[in-house]
């Protein structure tokens, strides 16, 4: 039977059922990216139950994630990192009326610097880094600020992040990297970022953030609509499919059991 599978793999048939295969696998894998349905949402709403006093909302484009933290969040500050100038005027104009969100014109980043990003279909959709395998390319590019997550604690006096979230396309491990200090006195309660198909263009594997991440004693889950998964790094969950993966002290079991509660 099985010699009769791989003779007979690329007839019409077993192509489709190889599809169809491929298609079931990224519906179980979460692959999508509407923050109502993907689980997103589930996050802010559990972490809210745990009081955060300050959230980073690294990479805030447009301001849609912060305005659903703000209202949940009543009582936190949110800072709203956007580093692209026409982006950053629009989220300014949307989170106008909530007093809590804080819109702060930089990025984050491995270094204090300034750096080319890359700007795509709409002023919208920007990366520092070439994103490869699309149908599109960069229209344009702009030079924008980018500090350490280091550096914007300190600056900012913050003593815990209670949510780091990093939607950054490509560049959340260089975030994270930028954040070492403050990883490693273990004062950020819940992280959240994406993987995906950018981290074949930016080379950064899952297993870079497992290192990162558990060097500093973060255990690593991934994101589901209703629950969040722990997982043991393993080959066969470097797929790129994503989107979100959520880290959390392992020390945290009150986090840990909620985020894993339906």
């Amino acid at each position: 039977m099985k010699r009769f599978f791989k003779r007979n793999t690329h007839n019409f048939l077993f192509r489709n059922l190889a599809g169809l295969g491929r298609s079931v696998n990224r519906l179980y894998e979460n692959r999508n990216h509407d923050i109502y349905s993907n689980g997103e949402l589930t996050i802010i709403r559990k972490i809210s139950g745990f009081n955060p006093s300050v959230i980073i909302d690294g990479g805030a484009n447009i301001g849609n994630y912060s305005i659903l933290l703000a209202g949940l969040n009543q009582e936190s500050t949110i800072y709203a990192l956007e580093p692209v100038g026409k982006t950053f005027e629009q989220l300014k104009s949307n989170i106008q009326r909530y007093d809590n969100v804080v819109p702060v014109n930089k990025g984050l980043y491995s270094d204090t610097c300034q750096k080319e990003i890359n700007l795509f279909n709409a002023h919208t959709h920007a990366s520092l880094y070439e994103i490869k395998g699309v149908s599109y390319q960069a229209k344009d590019s702009q030079v924008i600020d980018l500090m350490t997550g280091d550096d914007f604690v300190e600056k900012n006096k913050i003593e815990e992040i209670g949510l780091l979230k990093l939607d950054l396309e490509g560049a959340e491990y260089d975030a994270l990297v930028g954040f070492e200090k403050t990883l490693k006195r273990k004062k950020i309660k819940l992280i959240q970022f994406e993987y995906g198909y950018i981290n074949i263009s930016t080379r950064r594997l899952l297993a870079d953030f497992y290192s990162l991440l558990g060097s500093h004693g973060y255990i690593i889950g991934k994101v589901f609509p209703k629950i969040v998964e722990f997982r043991e790094y393993k080959f066969k969950h470097e797929d790129f499919i994503g989107p979100n993966f959520v880290a959390v002290r392992k020390e945290d079991k009150d986090l840990i059991d909620c985020l894993i509660r339906k």
